[in-house]
């Protein structure tokens, strides 16, 4: 079943979706890559979540971003949510590249 509803609303609830698709793709590219146990990559998952979570609703405000202010964005975003070290400096570059990288996707809906 199909709901009609405005443009923008089914813009937003597909950003929403993107977003949690991507922070999938970040959580399965660190554990791809991470030696660790099943503890930490589930940590790291979760962070990775969190990270997409909190930057989702500035995502949406943003109308009309260029590739550029979009990275410079995630750039800031990473900083500020890893103030505290909730990410070792390899999950946060992986963390970074798979953000930089959804890009592409995002775009169509911003």
């Amino acid at each position: 079943m199909v709901i009609k509803t405005k443009k923008g609303e089914k813009s937003s609830k597909f950003l929403s979706g993107a977003l949690v698709g991507a922070a999938l793709g970040v959580a399965a590219g660190i554990f791809a890559n991470s030696k660790t146990g099943k503890e930490l990559k589930k940590e790291v998952k979760l962070k990775a979540a969190d990270f997409y979570k909190t930057i989702s609703p500035k995502l949406k405000k943003m109308k009309e971003v260029g590739e550029k202010e979009y990275k410079v964005f995630i750039n800031k975003a990473l900083e500020d949510y890893n103030k505290d070290g909730k990410f070792d400096k390899e999950d946060l570059k992986h963390l970074a590249k798979q953000a930089k990288d959804s890009w592409k996707h995002l775009k169509k809906h911003l």
